[in-house]
């Protein structure tokens, strides 16, 4: 349990600096929770990349073992199932789309486009355990 809680911190720590290899997985990572590996297309044994929240919102990041990266967004207190969409690490952030939404992670915030139209933006709080 403790080398876990080490590899967890290492890994937020290299995350919060930027500090990755080529394929944008930090070199110790943590995996990523059950309930939302569960959720994702070949999830078994993927990998927590990040996790922020918002006010009332979580949103999670995590990487299967084929290399996919994936963003699960949810009400922070769980009154409706959350949804997993592909994504992918831009050189700001990240950037996931479930049509006509996009979500893009840069600078702090979310920011929300439906039909490329900005409806939303709110700021995110890095998390680091999105159990």
């Amino acid at each position: 349990m403790l080398l876990f809680a080490a590899k967890s911190c290492i890994g937020a720590i290299q995350s919060h600096s930027g500090t990755s290899d080529d394929s944008g997985k930090s070199p110790s990572t943590a995996s990523c929770p059950t309930r939302i590996a569960d959720e994702l297309p070949s999830g078994d044994g993927a990998e927590l990349v990040k996790a922020f929240r918002t006010s009332n919102k979580q949103i999670t990041l995590c990487r299967t073992t084929a290399g996919k990266l994936y963003y699960f967004g949810e009400f922070s207190d769980h009154r409706e199932a959350g949804i997993a969409m592909s994504a992918k690490q831009t050189s700001g952030g990240f950037e996931a789309t479930n049509s006509p939404y996009r979500y893009v992670i840069h600078d702090g915030v979310v920011t929300i486009y439906k039909s490329g139209t900005r409806i939303g933006q709110e700021e995110l709080e890095d998390e680091p355990s999105p159990e």
